[in-house]
């Protein structure tokens, strides 16, 4: 089951990347303000929803990378199986952890108001931190398989999701200017 997951998140990362690029390549002539400017090249609400949608993106994409690497150098590791597992599922929720704790400090940092869809980015990895936990009780510590099913399938559908989300407003401003050219 963790090798579907693997998979899933690699296609995850694939597609985020994908994201981040596409965000640099449809604002090219404001990538550096995207990626290094403060408070000073936030003027609207659109461009503090513009940098919010960014940094979730950028942040996504990294948290999924780091913490794919590590879950799949800790498969390797020749430990005691149900060690593994409680490191394994301890690691996994850090990462969720961790995302919504950099996505928040990123904000704060370039003083960004957090747009709906950073909200709703975090609240998807709230949800699998929460779904990585009890995983983690049941089966790295009580030994108990009848979630793992769950656990496989509500992570997928969460990593799907958050990976749609970050892709949403790169999308929707690019079919805004493309359908403005055509009327």
């Amino acid at each position: 089951m963790n090798e579907l997951i693997s998979i899933a998140a690699w296609i995850s990362i694939g597609f985020g990347c994908f994201v981040v690029l596409f965000f640099l390549y449809l604002f090219k002539d404001r990538w550096m303000q995207l990626v290094f400017a403060g408070n000073n090249s936030l003027k609207s609400k659109s461009d503090h929803d513009l940098h919010s949608c960014f940094l979730t993106a950028f942040t996504t994409v990294v948290s999924f990378i780091l913490f794919q690497q590590l879950l799949d150098f800790l498969l390797d590791l020749q430990i005691d199986k149900m060690v593994r597992r409680q490191i394994f599922y301890f690691i996994a929720a850090c990462g969720s952890a961790s995302f919504i704790i950099a996505l928040t400090l990123l904000h704060a940092i370039r003083e960004c108001t957090f747009s709906r869809d950073a909200r709703y980015a975090c609240y998807l990895s709230f949800s699998a931190m929460v779904i990585k936990t009890l995983q983690l009780v049941l089966h790295g510590y009580l030994d108990i398989d009848w979630f793992s099913s769950y656990y496989t399938l509500s992570i997928l559908v969460l990593s799907t999701a958050q990976s749609l989300l970050i892709a949403k407003y790169p999308f929707n401003f690019f079919m805004q200017k493309k359908y403005a050219k055509e009327y």
